[in-house]
């Protein structure tokens, strides 16, 4: 049987296997990496190139999802009866044109998936939850604010968004309003 060891021969012990610790710890996460990395890191300061904004709104990426607007206030008018027209005699026969409409519709749609220009609309998201009673505490706050939110539905979890933004500066300006209420929110594009 082994003679009995003292308590400081454990903690020398312990602290040799502490320290070997760290020290395969840094090996493993700092060195390692560096020894088995293909590329050396680059020498000068790192370069991002980005496309231009108008390239990614024409093209936009294959995994890109777009979301739709939340529904606008507006008046569907009830189609035109269709007016009975006299026949006209085989001799006199031409083709006939009706005159087109070139009323503007009061709102213009926020996307068009035909257009070949698109539209951006940005909104402040402050949240997604998975718990509805998180969502309704969300929304009582902003409400105390004065805004109104509304939700949108994303894989089980509910999005908490405030507004709906033409340019990007306004919806800015609504993130900072929210910010300083102590809100986190950020700017997205719809």
């Amino acid at each position: 049987m082994p003679p009995p060891v003292a308590d400081d021969d454990h903690k020398r012990r312990a602290r040799r296997r502490l320290i070997g610790a760290v020290a395969l710890t840094i090996v493993a996460v700092i060195i390692l990496p560096l020894v088995l990395e293909d590329k050396p890191p680059p020498a000068g300061p790192l370069q991002v190139h980005m496309p231009a904004s108008d390239q990614v709104a024409l093209n936009p990426p294959q995994n890109a999802v777009e979301y739709a607007p939340p529904p606008a206030n507006t008046v569907v008018d009830a189609p035109e009866p269709e007016k009975s027209v006299p026949p006209v005699s085989e001799e006199r026969q031409q083709p006939t044109v009706k005159p087109v409409k070139t009323e503007k519709p009061a709102e213009q749609p926020a996307k068009s998936v035909d257009s070949a220009q698109k539209v951006v609309v940005y909104t402040v998201q402050v949240g997604v939850f998975a718990d509805k009673v998180n969502v309704q505490k969300l929304q009582k706050q902003i409400s105390a604010l004065g805004l109104k939110t509304y939700t949108d539905g994303l894989d089980g979890s509910t999005r908490v968004r405030v507004g709906s933004f033409k340019d990007r500066a306004e919806a800015d300006a609504m993130l900072a309003k929210i910010t300083a209420a102590g809100i986190k929110g950020q700017v997205v594009e719809k």
